[in-house]
């Protein structure tokens, strides 16, 4: 058994997972910020705990995608303990054989050639992807695999960070926010008209953002991934599947051990 970790590393999360003989055997998010490199630690012992423990004396090392530089150091950090988990970070000449639309590639994240390498090799495409994390990142790869471009808005998180710095005093409206339980009812307290505001934002700019992109590519797949798609299709039954391993099933299809 050869066993692989792979990690997306995001500006808020850190998701990754451990991967052997084809099969995803345990994956984790956990948050970033202080103390990362404490929360990995326990984290990857959770992880190759449940993996199984022939799997974890077989892990060999991995390929990470991060777009936080400074959480990557943290992240290297917790590793030292573990010198046969050595990442190896996705770089872009690693991402040069996929095409792109973009007019500046080097202004194009590494994820989302990541997730563009995902769908090249479970041969959907055209697809498109849209990754509901911190930021609703939605990209658009054609019929011959190549990410013709897409659009970046305020995800859910960003909406909640900017509505705390700009009104304060709505903090502990937004710390009692929880998921609307009645979307056609409107809200009868601070907190409820604010999570009917964010939560019908995401939807709807998501939905409108992959829709206008369906006429570009007639039969494309709408794959929704990040920590914010399942909620998103449980709630509206929008898109045609939810892949939360997207990101790191692209590392996999790259990784050359």
């Amino acid at each position: 058994m050869s066993c692989r970790i792979y990690a997306d590393l995001g500006n808020m999360t850190l998701h990754w997972a451990v991967y052997a003989d084809g099969q995803w055997l345990a994956s984790e998010h956990i948050s970033t910020g202080d103390g990362l490199t404490a929360r990995c630690d326990q984290s990857l012992q959770n992880m190759l705990e449940r993996a199984g423990r022939h799997a974890a004396r077989q892990c060999s090392g991995g390929l990470l995608c991060s777009s936080s530089p400074a959480q990557t150091d943290a992240l290297m950090q917790a590793l030292q303990s573990h010198p046969k988990l050595s990442l190896k970070t996705v770089t872009a000449d690693m991402l040069a054989h996929i095409p792109t639309g973009y007019r500046e590639r080097s202004q194009l994240g590494l994820d989302r050639i990541v997730n563009a390498a995902a769908v090249r090799e479970m041969a959907v495409c055209p697809a498109i992807v849209a990754d509901l994390g911190s930021c609703i990142t939605v990209d658009l790869i054609d019929a011959q695999g190549a990410l013709v471009g897409g659009a970046i808005a305020p995800g859910l998180p960003v909406m909640k960070a900017g509505l705390k710095a700009w009104t304060p005093h709505l903090q502990p409206a937004l710390d009692a926010m929880s998921m609307p339980l009645d979307w056609r009812q409107p809200g009868r307290t601070t907190s409820e008209c604010i999570a009917l505001g964010v939560y019908t934002a995401v939807i709807a700019v998501t939905r409108q953002l992959c829709t206008a992109f369906a006429e570009q590519a007639e039969g494309a797949q709408i794959i929704l991934t990040g920590g914010d798609a399942a909620w998103m299709h449980q709630t509206t039954g929008f898109g045609d599947r939810v892949d939360e391993l997207l990101t790191l099933k692209g590392l996999q299809s790259l990784d050359r051990y």
